[in-house]
């Protein structure tokens, strides 16, 4: 479903800078679309898309939009159909900051990180974490897929051992002073996934198979 959403760059101790989304999408259609954009238009360049995303708001974003005789202003290749705005300004805001009411979703890259954290508006008008994804997505370390008999919910798959739904996540409120700090493992393998607000994500993966001991290793161990 198509909800008004801003789109922008994160910065120290939960600030952020962003333009809006007239016509945005829900992470799952959102996501893959920025990977998209971010590979294909920008050559994984972070910053390069950054600068192009806050040069204006934008009506929809698109990989290859075409032009649409409706239009007042011709598309961006590779990005999207602007918007005419009043101000023609970017949102500076907090992650702490009071909702208007207008906007449902909120998504923030991490430059340094080549991330893509994604913040829901609540019913109590705050921003509340909703996931974080890598923009390569060969390096998440957690991905949902459909489930296997087609009726059931969706499965959590750890991406170093294969586990299904073998996951222990832990949010407690940070001790930076806003936000959560967070910790997803996998039971099987021991990778895991901590973030913080002000340092960001810090990701483990195990070696997977489990080293196994040679003979000399089991009997030095013994001695």
């Amino acid at each position: 479903m198509s909800t008004p959403a801003l789109i922008g760059v994160a910065a120290f101790r939960g600030r952020y800078t962003a333009r809006r989304i007239q016509f945005g999408e829900d992470p799952q259609v959102l996501v893959p679309l920025l990977r998209r954009i971010w590979t294909d238009t920008f050559g994984r360049y972070t910053d390069a898309m950054a600068a192009a995303l806050l040069a204006r708001d934008w009506w929809s974003l698109a990989v290859n939009p075409k032009p649409r005789r409706w239009d007042r202003h011709p598309p961006v290749p590779g990005l999207g159909y602007p918007a005419v705005t009043e101000d023609g300004r970017t949102r500076r805001g907090s992650l702490r900051e009071d909702l208007d009411g207008f906007d449902e979703w909120l998504y923030l890259l991490h430059l340094d990180q080549r991330r893509l954290v994604v913040y829901e508006a609540t019913v109590h008008g705050r921003w509340l974490r909703h996931s974080a994804h890598h923009l390569d997505p060969v390096e998440d370390l957690f991905v949902t897929a459909p489930a296997l008999d087609n009726g059931g919910p969706e499965m959590t798959v750890c991406t170093v051992c294969g586990a299904v739904d073998e996951i222990d996540h832990v949010e407690v409120p940070s001790m930076a002073g806003y936000g959560h700090d967070t910790s997803t493992s996998c039971t099987r393998c021991g990778s895991s996934l901590a973030t913080d607000p002000m340092f960001g994500d810090h990701l483990v993966r195990k070696p997977w198979p489990p080293h196994t001991p040679t003979t000399g290793d089991a009997t030095d161990r013994t001695r």
